[in-house]
């Protein structure tokens, strides 16, 4: 199965393989960087700066800034289409070189299709593509969907909860009593550290859909209203 280029430097080979294929649609006439800019590839350019702007605000953490980073990627895809339709409309290139730039184009817009298939998920639904899914939060105890299955941590084997990042960002580091009252494959939950009084594990802002501030407080109100042995 093809996986989405998401990542930084997957996405900027795939925009810049776009953006070589319509700089060789540019009409001819002076070169320079204003012509350049006015031409096909300009719009590859545009888009190069969005998806490295919307990346960058992606990975600052939080729900809003999180759709606000995938939806100008979004919008960096749309200029890569725009940036083909015009250059399909502009006098038709010699047939080698068009066999070409087509080639060129189709190779990158594949990698730029597959990102934006991603991208609409996660502007939906935060938990797209995560291996680890909160589904809810009571008092009774914390559900999450590992690994394609279901995992019920009981709200009062909570001990304590914490602000973190991660390589994955932004998220909570939760600190559960023991592995063995958690109900499902506890070995599928990504643990960090293993202490005297439990072990935890990271629960991100992108598995849960909900900042991580919010998120502590409610699995803070949550474990404290079980009764357990909360600190």
């Amino acid at each position: 199965m093809l996986r989405p280029p998401v990542s930084f430097q997957a996405r900027a080979m795939c925009i810049g393989l776009c953006c070589a294929a319509l700089a060789c649609m540019a009409p001819p006439g002076p070169k320079g960087v204003l012509p350049f800019l006015a031409s096909p590839a300009g719009l590859g350019v545009a888009a190069l700066a969005l998806m490295a702007l919307g990346t960058s605000i992606e990975e600052l953490g939080r729900i809003r800034r999180i759709r606000a980073g995938v939806g100008l990627c979004i919008v960096a895809a749309a200029l890569i289409a725009a940036g083909a339709l015009w250059g399909a409309a502009l006098p038709a290139l010699k047939p080698s070189l068009a066999w070409f730039a087509w080639l060129l184009y189709g190779a990158g817009a594949t990698g730029v299709a597959l990102a934006l298939r991603r991208d609409i998920a996660v502007f939906r639904d935060p938990r797209h593509g995560q291996s680890v899914r909160l589904e809810s939060i009571s008092a009774d105890a914390v559900r999450l969907i590992a690994n394609g299955a279901p995992v019920t941590i009981p709200a009062a084997q909570i001990r304590g909860v914490s602000l973190g990042a991660g390589l994955e960002g932004r998220g909570v580091f939760v600190l559960v009593g023991s592995r063995d009252k958690v109900i499902g494959d506890a070995r599928a939950l990504p643990w960090v550290a293993a202490h005297r009084d439990g072990d935890t594990f990271l629960l991100t802002e992108h598995q849960a859909a909900i900042d991580a501030e919010v998120l502590a407080v409610r699995l803070h109100e949550a474990a404290a209203a079980s009764g357990g042995d909360y600190r």
